[in-house]
């Protein structure tokens, strides 16, 4: 009887021990869950910090600032810009002045700026990737200073291309150059001058189709530069080919021709003008009734060069 009251104790003991391992085998799977949870939000946290602190220290230190030059050209300033870090926004404004804002995300870039009429303070703001926004200031002073550039023009004349530069001060020089060619530098006559003329002979373009490219420069060294439409050169003048009457309609025959094209006719038969203009044909054939008796007939045919050609006679019509 003792011997079976012993074994019933050791089983409960053995039993209660067992309940006490598992609990503790539990509590200690809980305890490193959360052990391994405290340890991945602490990385978390860190990581987070260090990247704000890693922006804070870029925005607030002045190591690799952009480089700024600016330099005149005119009535415009070129801003030229390079930074190391991309900059996201260029930002200026004139003293009293709206801000202009413009998106740039590059590293190196060019803006122009139109100057004022006055002297002012230009300011411009650079913001980078790192989240900087740095500041530059210059004073712009404008007095005495000519920004004002010399006017260009470029006429065809009946027998040469007529460049003309000038300037409200002072011309320095002129440039024209025929197609891609060679520059050709045409230089004011007195110290003085405010104008420059020149005539490009059409011997000196050559026959065909071209572009003539003039740039002007003043004594400030403001320039512009211009280029012309394209300009047809002939040195053939219109041709009236045939000019007869034909007995059987009573009427006069004209025909004209022209290598690069025919403009305009004029003809004033016994008083009565008879015009064409902008026929830009090769060649133009038309008629014109006579009267009986005497006929006075004159013409004249311009050709799209400004090159023209006349003629005139006096007839007798019997009809």
């Amino acid at each position: 009887m003792n011997q079976i009251l012993v074994t019933e104790v050791e089983k409960k003991e053995k039993r209660k021990r067992n309940r006490n391992t598992t609990a503790s085998v539990e509590i200690t799977k809980i305890v490193k869950f959360f052990a391994v949870f405290i340890i991945i939000f602490g990385l978390c946290l860190i990581g987070h910090s260090s990247y704000a602190l890693y922006r804070d220290s870029k925005a607030s230190n002045t190591d690799n600032l952009a480089n700024i030059i600016i330099t005149r050209v005119n009535d415009t300033l070129m801003v030229d810009v390079q930074s190391v870090y991309n900059i996201e926004t260029f930002r200026y404004r004139w003293a009293n002045s709206e801000e202009r804002s413009i998106p740039e995300n590059s590293t190196s870039f060019q803006e122009e700026i139109i100057l004022p009429s006055e002297n002012s303070v230009l300011t411009i703001i650079l913001e980078d990737e790192t989240g900087r926004a740095v500041t530059y200031t210059k004073d712009i002073v404008l007095d005495g200073i000519d920004i004002a550039k010399p006017a260009v023009s470029i006429d065809q004349q009946a027998t040469s291309i007529r460049v003309k530069a000038e300037d409200e001060t002072e011309i320095d020089y002129m440039i024209y150059r025929i197609d891609d060619g060679e520059e050709i530098r045409i230089d004011k006559n007195n110290e003085t001058d405010k104008i420059i003329e020149y005539a490009i002979t059409q011997e000196e373009i050559g026959r065909g189709t071209h572009k003539i490219t003039v740039t002007a420069v003043d004594s400030s060294g403001n320039t512009t530069t211009e280029e012309s439409p394209e300009i047809v050169i002939s040195t053939e003048r219109p041709e009236i080919k045939n000019l007869y009457v034909d007995e059987e309609t009573g009427k006069l025959m004209i025909e004209v021709a022209d290598a690069d094209g025919i403009q305009s006719i004029e003809v004033n038969l016994n008083g009565a003008v008879y015009s064409m203009n902008d026929i830009n044909k090769t060649e133009a054939t038309f008629s014109l009734n006579l009267v009986q008796g005497t006929n006075t007939f004159s013409i004249r045919v311009e050709n799209i060069n400004g090159l023209s050609v006349t003629g005139s006679m006096e007839f007798q019509y019997a009809g």
